[in-house]
């Protein structure tokens, strides 16, 4: 599974550049609304990457069995 990031840039004017990296499908919109609660901010720009149009990763745990795909 690739590793996830969340790129943030705090700008001189107090704006906020965000950036998910390795993260498919519509989950991006999911780290934009948490950045958006996390700083009373809200997005005024929306640009989607190419990996919002890939098919979701998903991630399977099975607690009882300790495992993981």
């Amino acid at each position: 599974m690739a590793k996830k990031q969340l790129k943030i840039k705090l700008l001189p004017d107090g704006k906020i550049q965000m950036q998910t990296v390795g993260v498919k499908g519509k989950k991006c919109l999911d780290y934009v609304k948490f950045m958006e609660l996390l700083t009373d901010a809200k997005v005024i720009k929306q640009e989607l990457t190419p990996e919002y149009y890939e098919q979701e990763e998903v991630e399977y745990i099975d607690n009882k069995n300790n495992i993981s795909f």
